[in-house]
């Protein structure tokens, strides 16, 4: 039975013999899902737009209905696919403030309906000698605990906005509310004096009150 943990617990995840390999970075097609702050830190360390970094470093998907982000993978000079912010040296080169689902590997996540759990993923790194790590200190975000209520709360989120698009039977209405959707999340900027999770709190107030 896979043991479900808090920040506060220690994993043993932690590789000192990890010299940056980039095997978690490549092959892995459309399944790094980019949330709002995912894009909010990139566009902000980058200096670059969502605009900007479309179909260069990130590209859209559909899922069910929604139209959501995700990181792009580029061809390397052995023509394998890996992610574009991976260096010449196969480093990557936004570790600081790469994105969540990065940062989380080799954990996941354990949705509960109302907020989340941790667990180490079986067989998600191969690479030997492994050491316990406090799971606050290896996702190493400065405010984890604002954070963990937006990671939950967009989960959520997402989840029942597909609820209502599935149950719609208006076309036109549903692809106008996913790029609604779009816009008021990824496209339209952050203001980083009033700060990423105070801002989204209130976007997301703002959509929900109108589907309530």
């Amino acid at each position: 039975m896979t043991r479900l943990l808090t920040s506060r617990d220690m994993a043993k995840i932690a590789c000192r013999a990890c010299r940056g390999c980039g095997a978690c970075c490549r092959d892995m097609g459309d399944s790094i899902h980019l949330d709002p702050y995912d894009l909010y830190l990139l566009t902000e360390n980058l200096g670059r737009s969502f605009s900007d970094l479309l179909n260069i470093s990130v590209a859209l998907r559909t899922e069910e209905g929604l139209v959501l982000p995700y990181l792009l993978m580029k061809e390397d000079e052995k023509g394998l696919p890996c992610c574009t912010f991976l260096d010449r040296e196969g480093r990557c080169s936004v570790h600081s403030f790469r994105p969540g689902l990065c940062r989380l590997f080799p954990l996941g996540r354990d949705y509960d309906g109302t907020s989340f759990s941790y667990f180490v993923v079986e067989g998600g790194c191969d690479m030997p000698g492994k050491s316990k790590v406090r799971i606050s200190s290896w996702l190493g975000y400065e405010d984890l605990a604002s954070y963990e209520a937006f990671t939950a709360a967009w989960h959520y989120f997402v989840k029942d906005m597909q609820h209502i698009l599935r149950q719609s039977h208006d076309p036109e209405g549903s692809r106008q509310l996913a790029l609604y959707i779009l816009q008021k999340f990824y496209v339209q900027p952050w203001d980083p004096v009033r700060g990423f999770f105070a801002e989204f709190e209130e976007r997301l107030s703002l959509i929900r009150r109108a589907f309530s």
